[in-house]
């Protein structure tokens, strides 16, 4: 050990000693931090440098780079050898200083000499103000940048697992009760160290607040608004501390606002890190809608009684800015933005833009800022944003601003309401939530922020629906088993027939229509084509209205293609392009056509427009398709593309032509409703050729879409159909979705409700299609199309198979729709040993609009329909009772969500209405039948969906130690409750176990997931996801999900199960695989590329908080230049 060594190791031996003591040993202490400090400090060396060498920090970073590592090989020498004396002086005591700074920090981090730990214990027991500051100084030198590696991250870490940045507080509070002055020697250095732990610590905010560090902060803040030297590291802590809504609340009271101001008056204009943070920290005590989550549900549930204060919490921060005159500030920096500092331009913009935005949330704030001209301000800063990549989000924002602040455009439709409406029978006066949100008057406009809770599952409107049918709730007694039904369930015996020696009850099956047999001229039987089974199947579908054609790709039967599709790589252009379109939109309207070439409404009332889909010498009712004799023909009454939408599934109310190329579309509602905008399927025609079209849905609800992050719509053309390569294939460019003016409908059940939602805008997704023929017939979808009476076609033809003699298939009736369609129930297994099997009940398609699960359900039920090894080893051990399609009517009439009342019918799980949802009432019928009548264990439930805002395939389960209620806790999770995903990630390519969770949230409880799982004690039950889009994992990383791949997950789902009924060493090596699969993926997480979208910029999409300082930029603020 040499001299140097020895001398630090005994001083951290006698550190040892006096923080036993600190109180007694405080001289002793200051000496020994005071020698460790100068070791580690920095050592800046002044003079030029070395003369071969542009400055000293050039010097100085190379000499780091020679030497930091060792790695003085022969390149250095030689590197060494060219220097003049004096250069090789400083290059050799610059050695010496990086080594000797790395030995001190290995003792310090020393599992054996704790000399953090003792560091730490001196600021906790110490009362003696200059010892503390020495002693942050020394570890906010610890934590410089200077010393890169793994030595640094060990002290970080140390740091946290120490609760330093609490203990810091927690001293410095005591210190202060004499008096702020008191504190004086040690609060730059303290929060220097606070500073640089905050933004490791997402829990400090909140220790902080518990401590008293929170006002603390603030009134240190205040006695050194014009103390430049603290001042900073005191901005960035209170940006952190802000960063909890509880302190947003008692920093606004206690007139954080006001100093802020104050500070951003008085600073100098040129000192941009302040300003950054003074602007960061007021976008986020505006944001309007931090408020505490538990005065928030008080709220709700006491209504009016407590708006005032509902009323003052939401916008007092917002006020409290507008009356100390923060306002103009803010907007004069802004207008005057290429003044800013260049290395803190972006962050600067960003947090007055979040500024702004929180104003414009509140009509106090929004008011304000048209008075102080920030419209124009804002204008100005859209049109003159810089074109570099940085600039991105903050004109994103800016956009947001511009159109929070304008006046909304109504969306330019008769009603705001469905074009379609249906009287549901047996409502017995009760209100739909469509019947409530009419009669809801707006009030005080207390928040419309655009930062809705788009991170959970399913919308936020929908979890309200949910948490106001669980209003007075008890669990305890709702769901312990009560007595059966068994009057009731007998009379479901029929459907049953597995356990009745397999008869099928006369009147019970699914479809009982005579097929006609054709015969050839050797009178030998003509298969029947799956065109004609199509247009045989659809004479059976009912609608509310008329159609007026089938849909041709349905018709066929069109797929997928064959090879894989890329996600679409976002051009940012575009997007940039986009936002500057919005606001010139906005600004000149006049420059637009505004000419409406389709309305549904018009042609529901009328027949003008038949003639132009079916030949006026048809009069049959049945459905044809005469699409084929239309390629090729222009229409030259008119002079732009024709619409139709009048078919199954087919959704789109209005078209108006904007341009000579460029069409508005308008979604039409679910039926009943004024909401749920998102699947559309319609057919375009009377194209031009090689003629890029721009097609704008401008009535999109959600706030996001994968639109954004990869997804292309799909594109149907006949005339590649007659060349034989009838195909749904992905298409577009230039796509992006973002916000509009249009002011958006508020759903909303009650007065608070409407009031968060006034001022919200529709979203506009936007594509452009070049067509790939002249006067072609395309279609165009959200998705793959599977309709109603696809899936009829699809039974019928099973029904028509002969089967081996021990395989037991049957296709019955389960009830009847709203609307008199039937609702198929299928039961497959083998005939042996059936009372003693388990059931696996497997359902999908609640949600219209998620076709996808229709396609996953397909390649469920062709493995089981399939005569092979695997689907018989399952079918001899389970019975499958299968419901392909839970809202028929739903998919029939095109709706996104809903059926024909306007509820989400996985709303519905817990207590179903057999008059207003027969599917659920009888799904959950089947089960309670399987538990009190026959006694059968259901091993599985599985409900099948489509997800439209994440990538993969993945599951949600339910674990009791995951659940809002307490009782549930009270009992360990089952062990399998987790069994099936496990199996499913070594079993499907398209599987991601990292996307699954199993959560119980209050708000999910009438989901067939939860309510199964409770109410029937089945520990695996299920949701299952597939993504509309694509995956960004696996073998399909970065590609489109298209039916085919959507068959082979519904394959490998089978092949999932099939591991259940393997023996406990095969089931064990599955999940070991499994393990090994998945600790390789997550290994190459990090090295997404095109597939990891969520680094792209999501136009009027992203959180304006999220964006946190990088450590190279606080290291920088901090240190500065190392």
């Amino acid at each position: 050990m040499t001299t140097v060594e020895s001398s630090l190791s005994l001083s951290l031996d006698r550190l040892a000693q006096a923080a036993a003591r600190p109180a007694e040993n405080v001289e002793a202490l200051k000496t020994i931090v005071a020698r460790v400090h100068s070791r580690l400090k920095v050592q800046e060396n002044g003079g030029n440098g070395p003369t071969c060498l542009k400055n000293a920090r050039e010097k100085k970073n190379l000499v780091d780079m020679l030497f930091y590592k060792g790695k003085c090989n022969k390149i250095c020498q030689d590197y060494i050898a060219t220097c003049n004396q004096k250069d090789q002086l400083f290059i050799l005591k610059r050695n010496s200083d990086v080594h000797t700074r790395m030995d001190t920090l290995s003792c310090l981090v020393s599992s054996e000499k704790m000399a953090l730990d003792y560091l730490v214990r001196v600021i906790e027991h110490c009362r003696d103000p200059p010892l503390v500051g020495s002693v942050c100084a020394l570890l906010h030198d610890a934590l410089s940048p200077s010393n890169k590696g793994d030595l640094r991250n060990t002290v970080i870490q140390t740091c946290l697992s120490l609760n330093a940045a609490e203990v810091i507080l927690r001293t410095l509070k005591a210190l202060s009760a004499e008096g702020l002055a008191v504190i004086d020697p040690c609060i730059h250095p303290a929060y220097q160290v606070l500073a640089k732990l905050a933004s490791k610590d997402p829990k400090l905010a909140v220790k902080a607040r518990l401590v008293g560090g929170v006002k603390l902060t603030h009134q240190l803040l205040q006695a050194h608004m014009k103390n430049c030297v603290p001042l900073l590291p005191l901005l960035m802590v209170t940006k952190y501390l802000a960063k909890n809504s509880t302190n947003q609340v008692m920093l606004g009271k206690d007139g954080c606002v006001a100093t802020l101001v104050s500070i951003l008056s008085s600073v100098p204009k040129t000192h941009w890190a302040k300003i950054k943070f003074i602007m960061e920290t007021l976008a986020l005590l505006t944001k309007a809608t931090n408020v505490s989550p538990r005065l928030a549900a008080i709220v709700r549930a006491n209504g009016q009684k407590l708006q005032a204060l509902l009323n003052y919490f939401f916008e007092s921060n917002v006020i409290r800015l507008v009356r100390e005159t923060g306002l103009q500030r803010v907007l004069s920096i802004l207008d005057a933005w290429e003044k800013i500092e260049r290395r803190h331009q972006v962050k600067v913009i960003k947090g007055i833009l979040g500024t702004l935005s929180h104003m414009c949330d509140s009509k106090h704030g929004r008011k304000a800022v048209v008075a102080l001209n920030g419209v124009e301000i804002t204008q100005r800063f859209i049109q003159s944003c810089p074109a570099d990549k940085k600039f991105d989000n903050n004109l994103a924002n800016a956009t947001n601003v511009f159109l929070k602040c304008i006046s909304k455009g109504e969306l330019p439709v008769s009603s705001s309401w469905g074009a379609f409406t249906f009287q549901v029978p047996n409502r017995e006066g009760s209100e739909t939530s469509s019947d409530r949100s009419r009669e809801a008057t707006p009030g005080v406009d207390v928040d419309s922020s655009d930062e809705e809770a788009e991170e959970e599952i399913e919308d936020e409107e929908e979890d309200f629906e949910l948490s106001q049918d669980f209003k007075g709730i008890d669990l305890a007694s709702d769901y312990c088993p009560q007595k059966p039904r068994m009057e009731e369930l007998v009379k479901l015996a029929h459907l049953f027939p597995e356990l009745f020696n397999f008869r099928i009850a006369s009147g019970t099956r699914f479809k009982e229509v005579a097929v006609p047999i054709r015969r050839g001229a050797l009178n030998d039987v003509i298969p029947e084509s799956h065109n004609e089974r199509y247009i045989r199947a659809s004479d059976c579908t009912r609608s509310i209205i008329n159609f007026v054609k089938v849909a041709y790709p349905d018709m066929v039967g069109a797929r997928g293609p064959s090879h894989l599709e890329e996600l679409y790589e976002k051009d940012r252009r575009v997007c940039r392009n986009k936002a500057i379109a919005t606001v010139e939109r906005v600004l000149h309207p006049e420059v637009y056509m505004e000419r409406v070439v389709y309305d549904l409404d018009y042609l529901l009332e009328s027949e003008h427009s038949r003639h132009l889909i079916t030949p006026s010498s048809n009069t049959s009712r049945s459905l044809g398709n005469w699409d084929e004799k239309r390629v090729g023909k222009r229409d030259a009454s008119v002079t732009h593309l024709n619409f139709e939408s009048r078919f199954e599934s087919g959704n789109l109310r209005r078209v108006i032509q904007a341009s000579n190329t460029e069409y508005d579309l308008i979604l039409n509602a679910d039926v009943n409703s004024s909401h749920h905008h998102q699947w559309f399927y319609f057919e375009v025609s009377n194209m031009e050729p090689h003629t890029p079209y721009v097609f704008n849905i401008i009535n999109n609800e959600k706030p996001n879409s994968e639109f954004n992050y990869g997804m292309k719509p799909v594109m149907f053309s006949v005339c590649e159909a007659m060349k034989g390569r009838g195909a749904w294939v992905r298409t577009g460019v230039d796509i992006c979705y973002h916000k509009n003016h249009y002011s958006r409908i508020p759903k909303s059940h009650d007065n608070v409700r409407f009031k968060k939602s006034v001022n919200k805008c529709y979203y506009t997704a936007t594509f452009t299609v070049t067509f790939p023929h002249a006067y072609d017939v395309c279609y165009l979808a959200y998705h793959y199309p599977y309709t109603y009476t696809q899936l009829q076609a699809y039974l019928n033809k099973h029904d028509s198979i002969e089967r081996a003699s021990d395989i037991f298939y049957s296709n019955q009736s389960l009830c009847h729709t709203l609307n008199g369609n039937p609702v198929p129930l299928l039961t497959v297994t083998t005939k042996e040993n059936v009372k003693e099997k388990e059931v696996i009940f497997l359902t999908a398609r609640v949600h219209p609009g998620e076709s996808n699960a229709s396609w996953v359900m397909e390649g469920i039920l062709d493995f089981l329909l399939t005569d092979t090894a695997a689907s018989r080893l399952l079918l001899q051990n389970f019975i499958f009772k299968i419901v392909p399609m839970l809202n028929p009517e739903g998919v029939i009439h095109g709706n996104q969500r809903c059926g024909l009342t306007d509820e989400d019918l996985n709303r519905r799980w817990r207590a179903p209405s057999p008059s207003l949802h027969p599917t659920i009432y009888g799904a959950k019928s089947l089960l309670e039948y399987l538990r009190s009548i026959s006694k059968q264990k259901v091993r599985v439930f599985c409900d099948l969906h489509g997800h439209s805002r994440q990538k993969n395939v993945f599951m949600y389960g339910c674990s009791r130690m995951q659940s809002w209620w307490l009782g549930d806790k009270e009992f360990l999770d089952h062990p399998d409750f987790m069994l099936l995903p496990r199996l499913a990630q070594s079993c499907m390519a398209t599987f991601s176990l990292r996307d699954c969770h199993f959560q119980i949230e209050r708000t999910r409880e009438s989901t067939a997931r939860v309510a199964v799982w409770r109410q029937f004690e089945i520990p695996m039950s299920y949701t299952m996801e597939a993504s509309t889009c694509g995956c960004d994992q696996g073998p399909y990383k970065n590609y489109h999900l298209s039916p085919k791949q959507l068959q082979e997950s519904g394959e490998g789902f089978c092949v999932s199960l099939s591991y259940l009924i393997s023996t406990p060493e095969a089931l064990n090596s599955r999940l070991r695989l499994n393990s090994d699969r998945l600790e390789c993926h997550m290994r190459v997480v990090a090295e997404r590329s095109l597939g990891d979208f969520t680094q792209e910029v999501a136009f009027w999409s992203g959180d304006l908080d999220d964006d946190l300082d990088t450590d190279d930029d606080l290291d920088l603020d901090l240190y500065g230049p190392v």
